[in-house]
């Protein structure tokens, strides 16, 4: 063997010695952790039937959320804040954004069209607010925080990024949109199995979730230039910890993200509701970024400061 045999050999070494969770590409890990979530989730829901408890299917969430956080902790750290999407990149102002998209999201097409269906069409629908399980709200949140930490790390953070090394941005949004919808179809599957299984319903949860997904995905490339989810985490978060824990009206809560209304005529409303407020907020974290939201808020508070 020639010197320079040797020394070729010498700089291999550690590329082939590096750990095969350092070395896979971002789309196949992604792929095997999201296998892994919808396989345990399936478990939760369909065999232990933890949906229907008050622990819900928090060993699926929690124990993916470790899973996840210790590959990369333990493999790929330095992609924990770009991939992962747990960055303090204008934290204060991601979190602020996150929690006023999730108000407007959850009011607008949740509560809101219950109350115009029971002010405007029928003055007979009550309109009172139910807290569900008022002794587990810090339960619930804890639970709906996993669960949008791992989702979020997913299907933005790595299958979005991983599908961008092979498409383009847009269209590796569509994708992980498409494949996040069709992760949450399960819950209308499960009515399937148990009874009171409604194809609307299923349609109507693959399309919001779908859409929802698409706009968190623009959220995460266009306005956070793909620094931080941590605004789509506190986003996604509230959303499902207020129409999980609080509702106006009757309408029953189902296991799962109650999406769907029984009333035709307010889930009409909804569907309206949800299409317009989606349009614009979907055209707003595409024209703009988070540093443009910081300068306008800080030229508007400058208003009121000055002597």
């Amino acid at each position: 063997m020639t010197v320079l045999e040797t020394g070729r050999e010498i700089e291999q070494r550690p590329a082939e010695s590096k750990p095969f969770l350092s070395r896979i590409e971002l789309l196949p890990l992604a792929l095997i952790l999201i296998t892994i979530a919808v396989v345990w989730r399936q478990i939760d829901i369909f065999i232990l039937g933890l949906g229907d408890t008050w622990m819900n299917i928090l060993p699926n969430k929690l124990f993916t959320m470790l899973i996840i956080l210790g590959i990369f902790w333990r493999y790929r750290r330095s992609e924990i804040e770009p991939i992962l999407g747990l960055s303090r990149n204008n934290l204060r102002t991601q979190l602020a954004m996150g929690t006023i998209i999730g108000l407007v999201m959850i009011f607008f097409m949740d509560s809101l069209p219950v109350i115009l269906y029971g002010t405007f069409i029928d003055t007979a629908y009550p309109l009172n607010l139910n807290i569900i399980a008022i002794n587990m709200l810090w339960y619930q949140f804890l639970f709906f925080l996993c669960n949008a930490v791992v989702e979020e790390s997913l299907f933005r953070g790595m299958l979005q990024n991983g599908l961008n090394t092979y498409t383009t941005p847009n269209r590796a949004i569509l994708i992980s949109a498409i494949i996040f919808g069709i992760y949450h179809v399960c819950w209308p599957i499960l009515k399937l199995l148990t009874g009171g299984f409604n194809a609307g319903e299923a349609f109507s949860m693959l399309l919001f979730s779908g859409i929802t997904g698409g706009f968190f995905g623009i959220y995460y490339e266009k306005f956070s230039s793909r620094k931080s989810l941590m605004g789509p985490i506190a986003a996604h978060t509230l959303i499902n910890f207020i129409n999980e824990n609080f509702k106006i009206g009757p309408e029953i809560a189902d296991q799962g993200p109650d999406l769907a209304f029984g009333n035709p005529a307010i889930l009409g409303i909804a569907a309206v509701m949800f299409l317009v407020t989606m349009t614009f907020l979907i055209a707003f974290v595409w024209r703009y970024r988070i540093e443009s939201v910081q300068v306008a808020w800080k030229k508007f508070v400058s208003v009121f400061t000055k002597e």
